[in-house]
């Protein structure tokens, strides 16, 4: 029991290093035996911005994309319900660990990139990517039944994407409510394992063709690429489960992209207003429904942030 007991601890030390809006890292599990039960912290919820939850739930799904991957990594088979208590609206899921087989190559490589991937603010190389590292993160994305949905520069849809997208961050920044949240998980001090510090945030020159969230109005004097490859992530439907699902797909993707050397930068504002939520819908002319607008190029790693302890996520026994 002490070695599955050491397994499980990896295994939720690494689910820990998923991408979560505002890098609140809204999750709590419980531990009983081989059986994981994750829920979703209301205490860690964008209240104004995320009412609904859309973005918690999308957040879990990363953590449980991260949670199936390193179980695999230990030579563990995940048995995962979603939504497993109908009556507790914030259980996740329920992943039961069962002897499994030797990983594959490829289940490794995934399991490794958890520990690269990295959420960056800063600029690209400016220049799409290749064609057939697009195919295989379409793919990815499509694994865990979602759409990617691609933006290429030379689509002139990109532009009025953009427009949407200075729409809502300009909307934002005069909601008094919407800058108060945004400040309490920004620009954090040094050392806080959670929410993203200053020197994360920038200094940037966002001009019209930046696809980047500008958190706390940020600005400076380095120029954002014009030539990357924009993305959306569909999803068919739009309730916890599609959000649970997103977030695996979400975190499928980055993985595979990282593996590619592909970085990944988040558009979230423009999803979080319902009415541009819905003009991205009408632009794009989307039967589906958008759960992530992104930024994916080459360029520089920057730093991880922080993550809190497994202790710190484990809720303890009632």
């Amino acid at each position: 029991m002490e070695i599955l007991d050491a397994r499980i601890e990896r295994i939720l030390r690494a689910a820990g290093r998923a991408p979560s809006v505002h890098n609140t890292q809204p999750w709590q599990v419980s531990v009983r035996g081989n059986c994981i039960t994750l829920r979703g912290d209301p205490s860690r919820q964008l209240r104004h911005s995320d009412p609904l939850g859309r973005e918690l739930f999308i957040s879990c799904g990363a953590f449980l994309l991260n949670a199936r991957t390193a179980s695999r990594r230990e030579s563990l088979e995940p048995a995962v319900t979603v939504l497993p208590d109908p009556d507790d609206r914030w259980a996740v899921a329920r992943i039961e660990l069962h002897p499994g087989l030797e990983p594959e190559v490829d289940e490794l490589e995934l399991a490794v990139a958890i520990t690269r991937r990295v959420t960056t603010r800063s600029p690209f190389d400016d220049q799409p990517l290749d064609a057939d590292v697009l195919e295989v993160i379409q793919r990815a994305a499509h694994q865990e039944g979602a759409v990617l949905r691609l933006i290429q520069p030379s689509e002139p849809v990109r532009g009025r994407v953009m427009s949407l997208v200075r729409r809502a961050e300009a909307l934002a920044a005069e909601d008094a409510v919407a800058r108060t949240e945004e400040k309490a998980w920004t620009a954090v001090a040094p050392g806080r394992p959670d929410g993203i510090p200053q020197e994360m945030l920038g200094p940037w020159t966002f001009d019209d063709r930046a696809l980047v969230r500008r958190f706390l109005a940020s600005a400076g004097n380095a120029r954002f690429e014009q030539r990357s490859t924009m993305a959306v992530l569909l999803s068919a439907g739009d309730s916890p489960r599609d959000w649970i699902a997103s977030g695996q797909a979400l975190e499928r993707l980055l993985l595979v992209a990282t593996t590619y050397f592909v970085r990944a930068s988040f558009a979230t504002t423009v999803l979080e207003n319902p009415t541009t939520r819905h003009d991205l819908r009408q632009v794009l002319s989307l039967d589906a429904h958008p759960q992530m607008l992104m930024r994916l190029g080459y360029g520089r790693s920057p730093r991880h942030t922080l993550r809190r302890s497994v202790d710190g996520s484990v809720a303890p026994r009632g």
